[in-house]
């Protein structure tokens, strides 16, 4: 391996500790924060509202943060300063007694994750070549999703095992998000050479290529709602607590054992294929739901349900990269995720609506019906899924 390939691949492995490490971190607040919330006295409305928030800086950061990175030549600023951001919105959580403290730490770390995430890839994406780049996503994926395996096995262990009071956990939470900053140190960046004009990152002067997958990825994102109504669907058939999370753990493990597989696999076969296949088995997976009552029925559909994210959650990040120049990728990224999480945000509104209103089995048609219309276009689409 080449001075310059080590240096690259060094890139890719300390981005992905530092995903996992913070992924431990958000993973422990995560499966305890509804909990935290309820002991305080947090209504409905209010949780609705800490979520909303937070979701709508993460839209707003993604698309500004990408856009500046292409202007500024350099993704590790601010992708370091994203981190940082929510490591100290983190750290005020271990002092909260309010709801007014809880949405403070939820704007503050989903303006961080807004932040960071459009720099961070299209700086992982910078770390691998061109043929490479699956590999590169896929790798991140299931190192950041082994942090969250981690993350939640942990929060089962102080809370109902140790009795660790809720401040406790935030701290030890707190804690994992510092440590994840420190990998900075080793990861290298050169400036970009060549200066970016304004009008360059314009929406439509984007290639018409990426602007078609994000407009599928965008309807895509549409039917992927929120995992909780899959837990929300076992808890209905069981009404246990413990089998939920055993299943949200089978989940996160058959998402973090197939990402990097997949990722090989896209490089060699192309993006689209592997996405087409993703987006066909979440369809499957939500028409699965829709139908399963038996808890091995249950285990399946949460295994395809890791299956299918880790066919297209990377790959989405890899396509990106591969249709959009250097020098506009930060942009690229950052109009991906904001679509991405303004979508995210109104499929959990719509998937809740129809619930309450017709059924969970409308929800969950919802989901295969959008899944397989995205996979379709996507099939018609492949040949103008081109870069440039």
């Amino acid at each position: 391996m080449s001075g310059k390939a080590e240096v690259l691949f060094r890139n890719v492995l300390l981005l992905g500790i530092v995903s996992l490490l913070q992924d431990v971190s958000s993973e422990m607040i995560q499966a305890v924060l509804p909990l935290f919330l309820v002991s305080i006295g947090a209504g409905g409305i209010i949780v609705g509202l800490i979520g909303g928030l937070g979701d709508m800086l993460n839209s707003l950061g993604n698309l500004v943060s990408g856009i500046y990175s292409d202007l500024l030549g350099r993704k590790k600023p601010l992708t370091f300063l994203g981190y940082a951001a929510s490591a100290v919105a983190k750290a005020l959580l271990v002092v909260a007694s309010a709801w007014q403290h809880v949405m403070v730490y939820r704007i503050l770390d989903r303006a961080g994750k807004g932040i960071r995430t459009a720099p961070r890839d299209a700086l992982l994406s910078a770390s691998v070549s061109s043929k490479r780049t699956g590999w590169g996503f896929g790798l991140h994926r299931t190192m950041d999703t082994a942090g969250a395996v981690l993350g939640a096995t942990l929060a089962l262990l102080v809370v109902w095992f140790f009795k660790m009071p809720y401040n406790h956990v935030f701290l030890i939470a707190a804690s994992f998000a510092f440590v994840a900053l420190t990998p900075f140190l080793g990861i290298t960046e050169r400036p970009a050479q060549v200066k970016v004009e304004r009008a360059s990152l314009q929406l439509r002067a984007l290639p018409f290529g990426l602007k078609a997958f994000i407009a599928i990825a965008t309807l895509f994102t549409l039917s992927n709602f929120s995992y909780m109504f899959f837990i929300l669907r076992v808890a209905e058939v069981y009404g246990s607590e413990f089998l939920p999370l055993i299943l949200y753990m089978t989940f996160n493990i058959s998402y973090a054992l197939f990402a990097f597989p997949f990722g090989i696999v896209s490089d060699k076969l192309g993006r689209a294929p592997v996405l087409f296949l993703g987006y066909l088995m979440f369809g499957l997976t939500c028409l699965g739901f829709s139908i399963a009552e038996g808890v091995l029925w249950f285990f399946i559909l949460f295994i395809m349900y890791g299956l299918s994210y880790a066919l297209f959650d990377g790959n989405q990040r890899a396509m990106i990269s591969d249709l959009s120049s250097s020098d506009v990728r930060g942009t690229a990224f950052g109009v991906f995720h904001a679509f991405a999480s303004i979508a995210a945000l109104l499929s959990s509104l719509i998937a809740g609506w129809l619930w309450e209103v017709f059924g969970m089995y409308a929800t969950f048609l919802y989901g295969t019906v959008l899944s397989m219309t995205s996979a379709a276009l996507l099939l018609a689409l492949r040949t103008k899924l081109k870069h440039g």
